[in-house]
Formats: structure tokens, C-alpha cells, sequence
């Protein structure tokens, strides 16, 4: 029959033996590496997250066809080179993996079934995919790898042994394939043993046809090709099995091909800008985590899912300016502290108390600097294709620091005290929550109880003279398209998300609790914002303590006002405080965009605003930069070498746009600060984009008489 023979040379019985025991030394090393490191993953707590099963399986299978197999966090405009030189090694070693699959089922099913397995037929055109979409992809890639490891060295690539052994064992396997396929070639068709065996169809394997002209070319005879097949053929079966053996047993790094899947197919089912809970604090023994165990099994799981590839470190922005936090360290340094701690517990003996680790997990192997730089921007959470989330580990290690070591850095230690005497993190402030309100006549729930809406303003919208100004837009908005709303004025106080991201989960759960008993008492179930932080918190957050909400951010409401024709027509912006806005761009919120999936409604409002010319930054959508100030950033001193907030400003500068428009009150003062900083004041400006679509619409004519 034309095309490749299965195991042409070697004899059954031989092979075939062989061939099992190989797959049951694989299965067993492969096994053993899982079940050693399984033993440090069941050090950790329960994951209360999972969440039900169907609709895991469901999020897994799209995962799996976008980020694994279309390799869409790989590509995507992100990185190029790596991401074709990951899709032709995962690519051209799947279809590899296919064929020798396939052919043993070919095979097995003739030798046993005396049967024709429906693919046989097609051995040559099969033979010709085989050689350039698994073995010749796989060499570019392999290619495309050592060149960019050794070569090239990106900043932000880590390179160990395992890296190389890992590449040399591919190409040794690779190499030792096409050598196998040449000399089957060589020796039936070009040049065959037995001249009655010529089924033809060579040029159909075009890598296999050129290593056999060769051969060919340097006269070896068919009987050398026969023999020097029939070595290799044992020679490409041990690396095989060598590789194998090294990877489950040492677990390599390539052990990410079977963690990486289990680490997404077991991703807590909670919105990815909801904390983790902490649960009863009278049941705690510990706040947050000090050591290994404090983590939950599936936290300890990210360690060994971590590729080492850093991704998220090029798209963290504390790195990015210079400040010691590096995601992917943060997780290979816990992963070093998991290997040589997991060791110390596991050896503790029923009934014996377990010793005290020799370093601090917190301030040793990771770094208290470190956990305090981070944004909780999520933008290493978007980037890793392996499904790590990073805050999460961090904010449990800030919890720790913040509630059981109660030294969280100076600056966030007095906004968390304002929260706890005032209930808003701002120290200084003159201004009080219903100041912004004078001469506009607007209800509170307590004087329209029916109100449709309410509208939560937040700390910042009402005790920040700038960001006062956006909120008195907001409301301008709300009374202009005739929606029923009312605000809660001085009953309003913090959502409480700086002290959950500072580590003070008690905190918030207060904050939290007075909140939700006061949206009880008047009986609210819909509510609008103009923060992302309060969106997120009320949206993602509170429902963890009972609270049953319909919660907007104001981008997608005004939208559907807009949509709906619920808004006068907008007009083209006049000069105004600032100067007219010119050509705009838009800033995505972290919390509005990467952690809550808004990225449209913000650019569809602006594009609604007549004469405004929208243009955008590089980074944008899920590639966004952050402002500088989540995760509690606001207050608390820079870390790096220049501020996160500079950085962005220059983004805005780049697009030669006269407005940076945003949708978030922290994102407003610190691209003010930015402006400022640069010198620019008067040339450039922030405006959020609600009080652009404020200025655009017309005050109504006034009535005669009136």
C-alpha cells in the first residue's frame, strides 16, 4: 500500500513490547512527578470558588479553543515572535503526536481486526501533513526558540538548564524522526531493498524525501539504510523515553502541558474583579497568608502552572516603572518557597506540631515592597495563558501583613484609619458628602424613597473639589434625560474597596455591611455609579454578603439613554472651562475595562459626541496601561523610578490629542497630576466623559415668563 509502512523494519513482537512498556514507563514517571507535587498542592485549604460544574466545562472548552489551541493570548498583536514560535512547537508537535496515534491505531486495528481503518487509504496525502504541519513546524519553532533563549534574550526571559535540555531533547526527537523517515524512504522507494516493494507517492513526505536524497546522495546503500534505520529506530525511541522520564520524574518545565490545562479547567468561578473572601473571623486561627498552608490548594497549583515566561512582568506597570514588584517572580519565588517548605511539612508526623519555617514567606522569599507596589490593575491576570491570577496571592500576603502584623506602609495606614473614623480614606479633606449637591436640588432617598435610581457617588466623586465637578455633570445628565434618581448624601459612605485591597478585609466587611443594611432599609435595587472601584465592589463584591443589586457604571447607562433617545440631541461641545476637547482619547479604567469587561460603551459615548475627533493609545482595550492608583495606590508613596501615571500621561502625548478622556475619578486626578508634571497645563487636559456629553447637550430654552 503507497505511503509509510508502520514500524517497516523493526520486528512485531520486538517493537511491540517495547512500545508498551515505553508507554507504561511513561505513564508511571509522568504519574509519580504529579502525585509528589499533588502532595504539596494538598497542603493547601479548600478553594470555596469552584462553583458548579457545567458551566466550568463550558468556560474550559472556550478557553481551550481561543487561548490554547488559537493561542489568542499568545498573538493577538501582543507578541509575534513568540507567539508563532509557540503555536508552530504546540502545533507541530500535536499533529506528531496525531500521527504516531494514528498509526497505531492503523495498525493495531489491521493486525488484530484483520480490518482497514478508514484513514489508511489516505497514508500518502496524511504523510504530507504529517511532514510539514507537524514535523517541519515543529523545527521552526524549535528553531525560532533557541534563537530567541540564546540569542536575542529578551530582559525578561529567565533561562535555566531545564530550558535547554528541554529544547535539546525536542530537536534531538525531531531530528531522530526525520532521520528515521529519510532511511525508510531511502531504502523502499528511492532505493528499495526488495524491488518488488515501490509503492511511490516519496515526494508526498518532501522533509523525509530530501533527508533520503541525502542518503541517497552520499551512497549508502539500501542494506546501510536498512540497518542504520533500525539503530535509530532504538536511538529515537530512548530519547523518547528518556524525555519523558526526565519530565514526569524531575517535573520539568514541560510539565506545563498537563498543569496549564488543570490550572484553567480549575479557575474559581468568582468575577475575576472579586476578591476572595476570608470567611468567619471568629473561626480564623491566622489572617491571611504567613505561610504555605494558608493558601488554598489551588493557589499552591498556580506555582507549578507558572511557565516562567513572563508575560506578566512586560505588561505590569509597576515594573514597568521601575518598582520592585515582578508577577512572575512573586509566583516562581512562592514556588521555591512551596518546594522547600512542602518538603518540611509533609515529614511532620501525625500528632507533631509543624516547625516554624526558617524564613518568612512574606517579608523573606517574596518582599513586603513587593506585595505593596501592586496596582491589582490585573494586568498580568489578562496576560498569563495559564490562568494565574496574581492579586489573589498578593492580597492574601497583604491581609497578613495588614491584619496580623498590623503595618501596612505609613500613608495606607492613615487612609485606613480615616475609613475607620470617618468612613472615607481621604485625611485633609474640607469638603463633606453633600457639599457638591448645593443649589442643584437633588433629592435624597430619604425625600424621594420611589427614586428609579440610585445614584451612588462615591468618596472621591464628593470629597475631591476636581472630581465633584464630574459628578455635578453626572447628575446635570441624569436630570436632562428625565430618569427618577436620588443619592443617599451623608447616609453614603466607602464601599470599602481600598480596605479590602490595602488587606484589611475587616474592615470592608464593616464598610460593606453598613452599606447593604442601608440599601435594605430603603429597599434599592438599582444602582448607578461614575467610579469603577465602587462598580466593581458593589457589582462583584457585596453579593458575597447577601446583597442583591442591579448595578451600572454610568458608561453603560448614558449609552442606553443615548441608544434609547432618552438624552436631547447632543450638540457640538463650545468652548468651555478647559478649552474645547479637539481630538479626544480614551484611558480604560482597569477596573471598568480588564476586571468587569467594559471596553465599548465608554468609546461608543464618545463617538456620540458630535465634532469630537477619537483617536487611541496603543495601549488600550485589554492591553490598557494603568493610571497608577488601584490596589490602594492612591495612597501610598511611588516605588519605581518614575511614577506609574507619567508613564500613561505619555501614552495620552503620544497620540498628539489635546484631551485624554476617562470614565474613573482616580484615573482623572492622577492624568491631571501627569499633565501638571509635564508642564502642559492649558495645552493639554483630563476630562471624564460625562461631563463632555454634559457640555454637549443644550440647556434647555428658557419659558417665557419664567
Amino acid at each position: 500500500m503507497p505511503g509509510r509502512e508502520d514500524f517497516w523494519n523493526i520486528p512485531y513482537p520486538v517493537f511491540g513490547a517495547f512500545i508498551y512498556t515505553t508507554l507504561l514507563i511513561a505513564t508511571v514517571a509522568v504519574g509519580y512527578g504529579l502525585w509528589q507535587r499533588s502532595r504539596y498542592w494538598r497542603l493547601g485549604k479548600a478553594e470555596p470558588d469552584l462553583g458548579p460544574w457545567q458551566p466550568r466545562v463550558i468556560s474550559f472548552l472556550r478557553t481551550m479553543a481561543f487561548d490554547v489551541f488559537a493561542h489568542r493570548k499568545f498573538t493577538g498583536g501582543r507578541e509575534l515572535y513568540a507567539g508563532v514560535m509557540h503555536f508552530c512547537i504546540f502545533w507541530g508537535f500535536t499533529m506528531l503526536f496525531i500521527a504516531t496515534t494514528l498509526g497505531a491505531i492503523e495498525f493495531n486495528v489491521e493486525k488484530y481486526f484483520d480490518a482497514e481503518f478508514p484513514t489508511t487509504e489516505f497514508r500518502v496525502q496524511t504523510g504530507f501533513v504529517w511532514d510539514v504541519f507537524g514535523g517541519l513546524l515543529a523545527a521552526v519553532g524549535i528553531g525560532m526558540a533557541a534563537w530567541r533563549r540564546f540569542v536575542i534574550k529578551p530582559g525578561r526571559l529567565n533561562t535555566f538548564l531545564d530550558d535547554g535540555y528541554s529544547l535539546l531533547f525536542m530537536f534531538a526527537l525531531l531530528f531522530t524522526g526525520f532521520f528515521l523517515e529519510g532511511m525508510r524512504i531511502g531504502a523502499t522507494e528511492l532505493n528499495p531493498v526488495d524491488p518488488a516493494f515501490n509503492p511511490g507517492g516519496a515526494g508526498w513526505s518532501p522533509v523525509g524525501w530530501l533527508f533520503a536524497k541525502v542518503f541517497s546522495g552520499l551512497g549508502m546503500s539500501p542494506s546501510a539504510m536498512q540497518n542504520t534505520h533500525e539503530v535509530t529506530w532504538w536511538l529515537h525511541a530512548a530519547i523518547y523515553t528518556s524525555w519523558i522520564v526526565y519530565i514526569g520524574v524531575g517535573f520539568s518545565k514541560m510539565m506545563h502541558i498537563i498543569v496549564a490545562p488543570a490550572n484553567l479547567f480549575l479557575r474559581p468561578a468568582r468575577p475575576r474583579g472579586a476578591l476572595a473572601p476570608m470567611g468567619d473571623f471568629e473561626t480564623l486561627e491566622t489572617f491571611g497568608a504567613k505561610d504555605l498552608p494558608d493558601f488554598t490548594w489551588k493557589q499552591i497549583l498556580n506555582f507549578d502552572a507558572c511557565t516562567n515566561c513572563g508575560r506578566c512582568q512586560s505588561n505590569c506597570p509597576a515594573w514597568t516603572s521601575g518598582a520592585p514588584l515582578s508577577p512572575r517572580k512573586v509566583i516562581q519565588d512562592l514556588k521555591g518557597y512551596m518546594t522547600v517548605r512542602g518538603r518540611e511539612l509533609l515529614a511532620v508526623k501525625d500528632g507533631e506540631a509543624a516547625p516554624e519555617p526558617k524564613i518568612s514567606m512574606v517579608s523573606d522569599a517574596v518582599g513586603e515592597d513587593v506585595l505593596w507596589s501592586c496596582t491589582s490593575c490585573a494586568a498580568c491576570v489578562e496576560a498569563c495563558p495559564v490562568g494565574i491570577n496574581h492579586i489573589d496571592t498578593i492580597v492574601e500576603m497583604r491581609r497578613y501583613l495588614a491584619m496580623e502584623e498590623a503595618r501596612p506602609p505609613a500613608t495606607a495606614q492613615g487612609a485606613l484609619q480615616s475609613l475607620e473614623q470617618r468612613g472615607h480614606p481621604w485625611l485633609g479633606t474640607t469638603m463633606t458628602r453633600t457639599d457638591w449637591m448645593k443649589g442643584l436640588n437633588i433629592p435624597t432617598i430619604a425625600s424621594n424613597p420611589d427614586a428609579e435610581v440610585l445614584f451612588w457617588v462615591g468618596c472621591t466623586g464628593a470629597l475631591n473639589e476636581r472630581n465633584a465637578k464630574v459628578t455635578r455633570a453626572m447628575a446635570s445628565v441624569l436630570k436632562k434625560s428625565g430618569v427618577n434618581f436620588a443619592v443617599l448624601g451623608n447616609e453614603e459612605t466607602c464601599t470599602g474597596d481600598p480596605a479590602r485591597r490595602l488587606g484589611n478585609e475587616y474592615l470592608f466587611q464593616v464598610l460593606a455591611q453598613q452599606n447593604i443594611d442601608t440599601f435594605n432599609r430603603y429597599g434599592i435595587k438599582k444602582v448607578v455609579t461614575t467610579c469603577p472601584h465602587c462598580f466593581n465592589t458593589l457589582l462583584n463584591e457585596y453579593p458575597q454578603l447577601g446583597a442583591d443589586l442591579e448595578v451600572h457604571h454610568y458608561s453603560d447607562f448614558v449609552e442606553s439613554l443615548i441608544t434609547e433617545n432618552k438624552l436631547p440631541a447632543l450638540a457640538t461641545i463650545s468652548a468651555s472651562e478647559g478649552g474645547e476637547p479637539g481630538k479626544v482619547t480614551y484611558h480604560d479604567s482597569c477596573f471598568l475595562g480588564r476586571h468587569n469587561g467594559i471596553y465599548d460603551s465608554p468609546r461608543n459615548i464618545a463617538n456620540s459626541v458630535p465634532g469630537l475627533e477619537v483617536v487611541e493609545m496603543d495601549r488600550r482595550c485589554e492591553r490598557g496601561f494603568c493610571c497608577g492608583a488601584g490596589g490602594g495606590r492612591m495612597w501610598m508613596e511611588e516605588t519605581g523610578n518614575q511614577r506609574i501615571n507619567h508613564i500613561r500621561t505619555q501614552h495620552f502625548l503620544d497620540t498628539e490629542g489635546d484631551t485624554v478622556a476617562v470614565s474613573c475619578p482616580f484615573c482623572l486626578q492622577m492624568f491631571d497630576e501627569g499633565i501638571s508634571a509635564k508642564g502642559l497645563e492649558g495645552q493639554k487636559q483630563a476630562k471624564d466623559l460625562i461631563e463632555l456629553v454634559d457640555e454637549s447637550i443644550p440647556e434647555p430654552s428658557p419659558v417665557e415668563g419664567d
